[in-house]
């Protein structure tokens, strides 16, 4: 009886090793996170990158549109298992496509079908709490979200939130994959500053009813974030950025109720823009700013640091299919969260910085940039605070003015207000500016937004000044076609004035109430400081 007994338990335990040793394993056969039915991948003339993850060695085969694309899964350092990428042939703007991927392992087929894939332009959208600024929270905001589900050819995609110390290779996590807009995926329902960008939508929604054809927008943003968390740590080695800018942050008292995101120095790089430098993009936009206001003077460095290393590594990230000199859009910020009409050293100098110090880009510094001047667009009213309006709609109209003139090379778009070619004294108490070489058409609207430095030499002017020797202009002599004549108060005072700057507030006006504009397109004259020249000797005059 006993040895019947463990004859049985014997077969019953053959059976339960055979019955374990069939099971099927697990597959290692999948797309990164960002691939997905509904999606956007980016058109001619660039080649769309589309990668995953099989066994190592497996023979890996893309079909579409009739033309199969093989490659075989390797080795990588940042996994165990294979990784594949595959480069389709440039694609105009199309689709609906369907794309299937197999995967051949020891004898081990496996497919996976991506449904309703469009060829188009893909636009990253990043920055902190005004770019995560949500569609239900802008001006219109509603009445946005049920109009979204007429755009089924723009579709969005919403990076989680994620932090880390080491670069991440994938999206470890996404609050939407690629989906067509409706309201629930552009964040009805859902708490603010979390889930699809307003900027964004708004930005794409805008070049599509432009373009004509697919849009793919991708929001990865955090507020109350620092560029430093944005950049890659060789950007902040070239910056010579040593330490955490969230120590910093934290002694200035900046924190904010729900509006604080991390401020560890490539934090967000490593976990929410790294793990997207495999997919070809158009270009970016960005909002962001406000966070490194304590601190202004690194911004000078950092942010035409982090967008030139973004180009870089997106270039390599893709195989070069991504331009190394991609379009990068950025908005210039409007008003803290407290703001003054008296002059400020913090946000005054971050929107100077944004420049790199020149006023206005494209510049030597910054190559294939635009940007949308937003410091006439003050909202007191604001329920998220007056460092948050809701004046998006204009934000991203000015935006889109720069994509369609940099990014697109439309000829004749004007996309900047009117800039300072000269600046003249052109009489003992006349100060002689001139717009564009005369080729501006300005409009006067709000009150005089010049100050003068009361010094004879212009190293005695700080940047960040908002005392002597910096003094209100209070007389506008005139305002021409493409001039503007002041009066210099430093006269009266005993001196000449160096140097002119133009609104240096933090709110220098109410809403599209600064003193100049372009009369032909509406554009204010961005904030700007300019040396003055001595004409007077020359026995100059006013045209």
């Amino acid at each position: 009886m006993a040895t019947k007994t463990v004859l049985l338990l014997v077969v019953l335990l053959s059976m339960l090793m055979c019955h374990v040793s069939s099971a099927p394993t697990a597959s290692n056969f999948k797309l990164a996170a960002y691939y997905s039915d509904h999606m956007v991948l980016q058109m001619e003339p660039s080649g769309a990158v589309v990668w995953g993850y099989a066994d190592i060695g497996a023979n890996v085969t893309l079909e579409f549109k009739g033309k199969r694309y093989p490659t075989v899964a390797g080795g990588a350092a940042f996994t165990t298992i294979g990784v594949w990428k595959i480069t389709l042939d440039p694609q105009p703007p199309s689709g609906p496509f369907t794309i299937k991927v197999t995967s051949e392992s020891d004898g081990v087929t496996e497919a996976i079908d991506l449904q309703d894939v469009m060829f188009g332009d893909v636009w990253v959208c990043s920055g902190q709490s005004n770019m995560a600024f949500d569609v239900k929270q802008a001006f219109n905001g509603s009445v946005d979200l049920q109009q979204s589900y007429q755009y089924t050819d723009i579709r969005v995609m919403s990076v989680f939130q994620e932090d880390s110390p080491t670069p991440y290779y994938d999206l470890m996590k996404l609050y939407k994959p690629w989906s067509r807009p409706d309201p629930a995926v552009l964040g009805q329902g859902e708490p603010g500053f979390y889930f699809f960008s307003a900027l964004c939508w708004l930005y794409g929604r805008n070049l599509y009813n432009h373009l004509k054809y697919p849009i793919g927008l991708v929001s990865s943003n955090w507020g109350g974030t620092p560029v430093e968390a944005w950049s890659s740590p060789s950007v902040l080695a070239k910056c010579n950025v040593t330490s955490d800018s969230a120590n910093v942050l934290f002694k200035k008292g900046v924190r904010k109720q729900g509006l604080y995101g991390p401020h560890d120095d490539s934090g967000l790089w490593n976990a929410m823009i790294h793990p997207l430098i495999n997919m070809t993009i158009k270009g970016a936009i960005w909002y962001q700013g406000e966070a490194n206001a304590v601190n202004p003077s690194p911004y000078k460095c950092l942010f035409p640091g982090m967008i030139e290393d973004w180009r870089s590594k997106w270039y390599e990230g893709t195989g070069g299919q991504t331009d190394q000199s991609f379009p990068f859009g950025f908005v210039q910020l409007c008003t803290s969260d407290k703001p003054t009409t008296e002059p400020d050293q913090e946000f005054c100098a971050i929107r100077w910085h944004q420049t790199v110090d020149y006023g206005y880009v494209p510049n030597p510094s910054q190559p294939n940039v635009f940007m949308a001047v937003a410091i006439d667009l003050p909202d007191l009213s604001s329920p998220y605070g007056p460092i948050h309006p809701r004046y998006k709609q204009d934000v991203a109209d000015r935006l889109t003015l720069g994509a369609r003139s940099v990014a697109y090379g439309e000829e004749g778009v004007v996309f900047q207000g009117p800039f300072p070619s000269e600046v003249l004294r052109v009489s003992s108490s006349d100060i002689f500016v001139e717009f564009d070489d005369g080729k501006a058409v300005l409009a006067a609207r709000g009150t005089n937004g010049f100050d003068v430095c009361c010094s004879t030499t212009p190293a005695n002017c700080p940047l960040a000044g908002i005392k002597a020797p910096w003094v209100e202009v209070e007389t506008t002599l005139e305002v021409g076609t493409s001039y503007v004549l002041l009066e210099d108060p430093c006269i009266a005072l005993g001196s000449r004035a160096s140097v002119v700057r133009y609104i240096w507030r933090d709110m220098p006006c109410t809403y599209k109430n600064c003193q100049l504009y372009d009369a032909r397109s509406g554009l204010p004259v961005p904030p700007f400081i300019k040396e003055i020249e001595d004409a007077y000797h020359l026995k100059w005059t006013p045209p």
